[in-house]
C-alpha cells in the first residue's frame, strides 16, 4: 500500500500518466453502487435520444488548417520553450492544447508565459486541459481555488478550459462519475466570476458509451460550451477496425456527436472537439502508456494519423482534432529521448496542414 498521503500521489513522467492510486478501492466502489445503477439506467433512457440526434453529414475535400491541432508537451520545461515553439512553427499548426495540473500551482506563471508565446505564434488562444487529482474531489474548496487561480493566470490566452480530465478513469481521482459531475458543478459556480471563461467537456476517455451517457444526461447544474472527447481507438488497431461489431472510428465519432447534440448539459450548437488521439509506438519501452499489443511502428502511426484526420473530417460532425502530443518518446510527433527527432507522423500532420492551406479552385480543389 502506498503510504504517501492520498492527495500527494506521485506523477509518472515517462508516459505522462499519474501513478495508480494504491489502496483498496473496493469499499469506495461498493459505496458508489447507486451511482453505477444511475449510469446503467441513463444509457437505457438516453439511447432513443441519441438515435434521434444521429445525423451523418459528409464533408468532402481535405481537413481545414484549423481542424488539425496538437497538444503541447505536458511536462513543461521553460528551458526548451524556443525549441518547442520552433517545432510548432515548422509544423504550421494553428490550434494548440496545453495541460494545467492542479498540483503544479507554483508553475502557473511559467505556464502562462508559455501560453502567451503560443498564442502569439499561432494567432489563436490555446485550449487548456485542467487535470484534477483525488484532492480535487475530496477538498472542494481547494478545487474551486485551483480553478480560480488557473482561470486568472491562463484566461487571457485560453479559448476554453476542458474539465474534468478522463473522469471514467480512477487514476485521475474520480472513483465514480457522480464525483466527476460534482467537479463540473463546482466549476460552473466558479466561472460565474469569470465571464469570458468557456467550459469544455465531458472529456470522457476512449469509446465508452455508458460513462459518456452518464456525463451528458443528468440533472446537474452545469453547461459545456464545447463538447470534447479523448477518443482513443488504438486498442482496436487501425481506425477502420470496429468495436462491438459496428463502431469504427467514423461511427464512434457520430455516436459521440449525437450524444452531445441530444444532451441537456451541452450548449445548443456547441462544436465537438477530439482533444486526444494517437497510437503508442513500438520499441519505446516504459515510455509508452499501454501494452505492446496496441503499439505500432512509426510509419504505421503516420499512416493512421492521416487516415484518422480524414475520417474525422468526412463525418461532418467534428470541428477539431488534437493529436496527442508534440514531443513524447512513447507516442509523440517528435522523439525527445536524444535531442528532438521529428517522426514520420510529424511530416504527415505537417502535410495535412499544408494541403489545407493550399489555394482552392472554384470547385474547392487545390492546385
Amino acid at each position: 500500500m502506498n503510504k504517501r498521503p492520498w492527495h500527494d500521489l506521485p506523477w509518472h513522467w515517462p508516459s505522462d500518466q499519474p501513478d495508480q492510486i494504491r489502496f483498496d478501492k473496493r469499499p469506495l466502489r461498493r459505496a458508489a453502487f447507486a451511482e453505477y445503477l444511475r449510469t446503467a439506467a441513463t444509457i437505457v433512457a438516453a439511447a432513443p435520444m441519441i438515435a434521434a440526434a444521429w445525423r451523418a453529414p459528409l464533408r468532402l475535400g481535405v481537413p481545414s488548417a484549423d481542424f488539425c491541432g496538437v497538444a503541447a508537451p505536458c511536462n513543461y520545461d521553460a528551458a526548451r520553450d524556443a525549441e518547442h515553439l520552433a517545432l510548432l512553427d515548422q509544423l504550421g499548426v494553428r490550434r494548440v492544447l496545453v495541460r494545467a495540473a492542479v498540483w503544479e500551482r507554483q508553475r502557473l506563471p511559467q505556464l502562462a508565459r508559455w501560453c502567451a508565446q503560443v498564442h502569439e505564434l499561432t494567432g489563436n488562444p490555446v485550449v487548456v486541459a485542467v487535470l484534477q487529482n483525488r484532492a480535487s474531489v475530496c477538498e472542494p474548496r481547494q478545487w474551486c481555488a485551483d480553478l480560480a487561480q488557473i482561470f486568472t493566470a491562463l484566461g487571457p490566452h485560453a479559448e476554453a478550459f476542458q474539465l474534468p480530465h478522463a473522469p471514467n478513469r480512477t487514476k485521475w481521482g474520480c472513483f465514480h462519475l457522480g464525483e466527476a459531475l460534482d467537479l463540473l458543478e463546482q466549476a460552473e459556480r466558479v466561472r460565474r466570476h469569470f465571464p469570458g471563461v468557456r467550459l469544455a467537456g465531458p472529456a470522457v476517455i476512449d469509446f465508452e458509451p455508458a460513462p459518456l451517457a452518464r456525463m451528458l444526461f443528468n440533472r446537474r447544474h452545469f453547461t459545456c460550451d464545447i463538447a470534447t472527447s479523448l477518443l482513443y481507438v488504438d486498442r482496436r488497431g487501425a481506425p477502420e477496425n470496429t468495436q462491438y461489431g459496428l463502431f469504427d472510428l467514423a461511427n464512434k465519432i457520430r455516436f459521440t456527436a449525437a450524444a452531445c447534440r441530444a444532451s441537456p448539459r451541452v450548449a445548443r450548437g456547441a462544436p465537438l472537439w477530439l482533444t486526444e488521439l494517437n497510437w503508442p509506438l513500438l520499441g519505446t519501452d516504459f515510455w509508452t502508456p499501454t501494452s505492446d499489443e496496441e503499439c505500432v511502428d512509426e510509419t504505421t502511426a503516420a499512416d493512421f494519423l492521416t487516415r484518422s484526420y480524414r475520417i474525422a473530417w468526412a463525418t461532418g460532425v467534428v470541428d477539431r482534432v488534437y493529436w496527442w502530443q508534440l514531443t513524447a518518446p512513447g507516442y509523440g510527433l517528435v522523439d525527445a529521448r536524444a535531442g528532438l527527432r521529428p517522426r514520420p507522423a510529424f511530416t504527415a500532420l505537417q502535410q495535412l496542414i499544408l494541403d489545407a492551406s493550399a489555394p482552392r479552385g472554384p470547385h474547392g480543389h487545390g492546385r
